[in-house]
Formats: structure tokens, C-alpha cells, sequence
């Protein structure tokens, strides 16, 4: 890039003036300085031409180049769960680049945002993961409205990328990052029923299961309420048979392709020790010994290693099937019971609860995953019936 300084006539006397030509041979005015900072400006017109061009001059930057470089950036950034970097390109290519139909950076603000990204989101149609011959994937729009948790998830996406564009110093008006859907837009918002199984199904389902895999897979769940991916990640080395009571150690997870991931989880608070009756003891020292060669991931041999996650939800609704049960979600309603049936209880303090559990706070599970098992139905019916006597507790005059 062609850079050069030129002395000039300004209001405040002569200065020197930074000068660069730009893609379309004009030169633009990148500094000015004063005749005794003719160091300064030196300096600074190195500094120009030891840049990229689209970083000496930030206002002739293209959505393209951003788009690019920040998908790269993400991608490369392994301080991320590379899925989760999958799916914040995912939301850049299919959910962003289509609604943006300005092509500088510089010339998209706030207004453009609001009036033609937003609506164009909100009127957009999902996407939808097709399987292809040969083991490949395509990926097409599909002829549903998209959901308003995927609406606010690529506006937040949006977002990230204008603070990747202001680390870069990149112009694009960062009014944007202050907008902020309505209080009452995602009022009606339809989420996923939360659905629950009844206290006796569960107790039902885990000791009608004659698989051996099936006991031990059903039982861990039920009881430890462990996540799918850490209950998929659980190894030999993590089961403590010794210990008074025994104790199942999470230390790895799998991800969303079921890949081992060694010593990791989804939080720091996801690493911890859970309790286990002598009844799942039992049935882990047992599992553990019918399997001559366990499946390895290195180091380790894996307690389910054949076992995927479309793989787990098929065993137990297939179970249930056979139990003439309706069984919804696979193997995640486990954590839903082990946790609600935990706090009806009332045997376990809240900070016991969040440590066996993998909370960092009781927010998420006193708000989704709480429900009442009618453990204590003869009570509730009682403290009603007494609440509306009220001859027991006024005298009626």
C-alpha cells in the first residue's frame, strides 16, 4: 500500500500530512501532525504501510472481509467448545449474512439494523441438517417460521460480531450492540413442554430391565442424575467401589458426535463426587466384570462405551415401550426425577444438592427442573383441607 507524508497549508500553520492511496487511486488523509512532530509522523506512516490495507483504512471494510475473518477467528478460538463455534458460524452464515444487503461496514447503522435486519430475522424460516449419500451432510431452509429462541440467539450472535469488528477497529456503528428486543416480544413464545415421569414409571422402568446394560445405564441415570454427556464420558477409574458409600467420580463428557473428551465438562462445578447406593454398587461391580475387553478412549476404558446418545434414548424408550409406557426425551428426564425427587425429600441442603448435582446456583433447576411426584399427596390434600375449613380455625357467628 502506498503511503507517503506531504507538507501543507492548514488554519493552525503548516503541518504534515499522512497520506494513503486507496483501492480506487485516491489519495485519503490518514494522519496530520505538526511540522515539530515530523518523528511522530514518520512513525505512523511506517505503521500504515506495514498493515494490511483493509486495517489502514477501517471505512472501506466489506461485510465479505468481516464475515470471513471473524468465522476464521472463531473457528481458531479454542478457548470455545469447538461445537459451539460450529454453531456461532452456523448463526453468521444462515441466519446473518442472508438479511445484510449493504455491502460496507461502515455504511450500516443502527437504523439498518432495526428496520430491515431484525424484521427480515423475524420473517425468516429455520434450517434443517440433511443426511447425504456417502456420509455427508447438507444443510437446506425448511418451511417453519423460525423459533424466537433462535431469533434472539442470532441477534446476540450479531452482536459478538460488531465487538469483534471494534476490537479490530473496523467502523460499524456501535449503537447496535444497545438494541434490545421489548419486554413482552418472547411473551408468547412457545417453549418445549417440560415433560416429567411419574415417581412409580421410574422405579418401574429401572427394575423391570433385564439387559445388563440397560440396568446399569437406566440405575446410573436415575440415581446420580448425571448429565447424558457425562454419564457417556463416565470410565472404570471413575467408579469407587471402595469408598463408604460408594462414589462415581465425573471427570470427562463426550460431545455432541459422542467423541471422548478427557477431563472435560460444562462447568468447573460439573467436576465433582456422587454418592451411590449399595443396590447401584452391586450393579456397576457386576456390569464392570461381564465386560471382558471394555471399549477404550487411551487411557481409559469406558463404563458404556458402546453406547451413544441417539443409542441411550432408543434403550430406554424401548424399555418403556415394552412397560406400555410414554416415554418422552430419552435419558435426560433421569436428571429431571433424580433432582425432583432429591428435593421433595428434603434430605439434601441446597448447597449439597447443587454440588452433587453440578450447579454453580439453584436458579436453573428450582425454575425448569423441579415438579411435583405426588410424593406427598395424603399432605397436600390434608393442608388444603384444612386451609378451607374454616369452622377449624374461625368461629362462625
Amino acid at each position: 500500500m502506498k503511503v507517503w507524508i506531504e507538507k501543507k497549508d492548514r488554519a493552525g500553520g503548516k503541518k504534515h500530512i499522512v497520506f494513503v492511496q486507496n483501492d480506487a487511486g485516491k489519495k485519503e488523509v490518514k494522519g496530520s501532525f505538526d511540522l515539530n512532530q515530523k518523528r511522530q509522523a514518520n512513525a505512523f506512516a511506517d505503521s500504515l504501510r506495514n498493515m494490511d490495507p483493509h486495517l489502514a483504512m477501517p471505512e472501506k471494510i466489506t461485510f465479505d472481509v468481516a464475515f470471513s475473518e471473524y468465522k476464521e477467528s472463531v473457528l481458531k478460538n479454542e478457548l470455545i467448545v469447538y461445537e459451539t463455534r460450529l454453531h456461532m458460524c452456523g448463526h453468521i452464515n444462515h441466519h446473518i449474512i442472508p438479511h445484510i444487503k449493504t455491502k460496507m461496514l461502515s455504511e450500516y447503522n443502527l437504523y439498518d439494523f432495526k428496520e430491515t435486519y431484525v424484521p427480515a430475522l423475524i420473517n425468516s424460516y429455520g434450517m434443517r441438517v440433511k443426511n447425504a449419500p456417502g456420509g455427508a451432510t447438507t444443510v437446506e431452509r425448511t418451511d417453519k417460521k423460525l423459533g424466537k429462541k433462535s431469533i434472539r440467539d442470532a441477534v446476540a450472535n450479531f452482536k459478538l460480531f460488531v465487538k469483534y469488528c471494534q476490537s479490530r477497529q473496523w467502523i460499524i456503528d456501535r449503537n447496535i450492540l444497545d438494541f434490545k428486543f421489548p419486554k413482552n416480544f418472547f411473551q408468547g413464545e412457545n417453549t418445549k413442554a417440560k415433560w416429567m415421569p411419574k415417581y412409580q414409571d421410574v422405579v418401574k422402568l429401572v427394575n423391570s430391565a433385564k439387559d445388563p446394560l440397560d440396568r446399569a445405564l437406566f440405575h446410573t441415570a436415575a440415581e446420580t442424575g448425571v448429565r447424558l454427556n457425562e454419564l457417556l464420558g463416565l470410565c472404570y477409574s471413575d467408579i469407587d467401589l471402595k469408598s463408604r458409600p460408594a462414589l462415581i467420580h465425573t471427570n470427562h463428557s463426550t460431545d455432541k458426535w459422542n467423541n471422548f473428551r478427557e477431563n472435560f465438562l460444562k462447568t468447573a462445578s460439573s467436576k465433582r463426587r456422587v454418592e451411590i447406593s449399595k443396590s447401584l454398587a452391586l450393579i456397576l461391580k457386576a456390569w464392570m466384570k461381564a465386560q471382558p475387553f471394555p471399549k477404550r478412549a487411551g487411557q481409559y476404558r469406558l463404563l458404556f462405551g458402546t453406547v451413544s446418545k441417539k443409542m441411550a434414548a432408543r434403550r430406554v424408550k424401548r424399555a418403556a415401550k415394552a412397560l406400555g409406557m410414554d416415554w418422552q426425551n430419552g435419558i435426560s428426564p433421569f436428571r429431571k426425577f433424580a433432582f425432583s425427587f432429591l428435593k421433595d425429600q428434603q434430605a439434601l441442603t441446597d448447597k449439597q444438592i447443587m454440588r452433587r448435582f453440578g450447579w454453580s446456583n439453584m436458579d436453573t433447576p428450582n425454575k425448569w427442573y423441579y415438579r411435583d411426584l405426588d410424593t406427598n399427596k395424603q399432605e397436600r390434600a390434608t393442608a388444603i383441607d384444612s386451609m378451607l375449613n374454616i369452622e377449624h380455625h374461625f368461629k362462625v357467628n
